[in-house]
């Protein structure tokens, strides 16, 4: 009769690597699973910042000055980097004319804004330096959002149809890293398109 005392080597062998390539098939599976989790969870912050950025632009621009009587410079002004508009302020504290102004630098889109002017003729002065050359910016102006891994940026005025000076409303385009076509959002001041 044959003794049965255990596993002998060669048993204990093979299921030891029988165990190690079904430990290495799991670990492998949940690698991929936090990798697409880690991509999925990217996706989703990346999409809340744009839409952060299109609230702050749709905001800016319902808020918009409307220069209908035409007797200010226009309050769309667009250099070669910076776009920058004026837009009405109002809050519990303060009441006035703002600048908000929208750049690209280093794959992001940068949103500016100043401090709100109370003086009329104040914001006037300003929007007319600012006229002159809109690249130099304002020293007033603080960041007060940033939109990574964008390419480039564009914002072109509705203009009213009997003169440059009155910008009925606005579009965004934003080119991301990544992304095949630009998103687009539209606006008139005071109101959606």
């Amino acid at each position: 009769m044959k003794n049965n005392q255990g596993f002998t080597l060669i048993e204990t062998m093979v299921a030891l690597i029988i165990l190690g390539i079904l430990g290495l098939m799991a670990s492998q599976g949940l690698g991929g699973a936090f990798r697409v989790k880690e991509s999925v969870e990217g996706q989703i912050k990346e999409h809340e910042a744009v839409v952060v950025m299109l609230k702050y632009f749709q905001n800016d621009c319902e808020a918009m000055v409307k220069n209908t009587d035409e007797k200010l410079p226009p309050i769309f002004i667009q250099g070669n980097s910076y776009t920058w508009f004026m837009r009405h302020y109002s809050s519990v504290q303060d009441n006035g004319w703002q600048f908000v102004g929208y750049t690209v630098q280093d794959n992001a889109l940068n949103r500016y804004i100043t401090p709100p002017f109370s003086n009329k003729q104040e914001a006037v002065s300003v929007l007319a330096t600012l006229s002159k050359d809109p690249d130099l910016g304002l020293a007033s102006a603080q960041l007060s959002y940033q939109l990574p891994r964008v390419l480039r940026q564009k914002i072109e005025p509705y203009w009213s149809s009997y003169t440059k000076k009155a910008a009925l409303g606005l579009q965004l385009s934003i080119s991301l890293i990544g992304h095949r076509a630009p998103l687009t959002s539209s606006c008139i001041a005071e109101g959606k398109l």
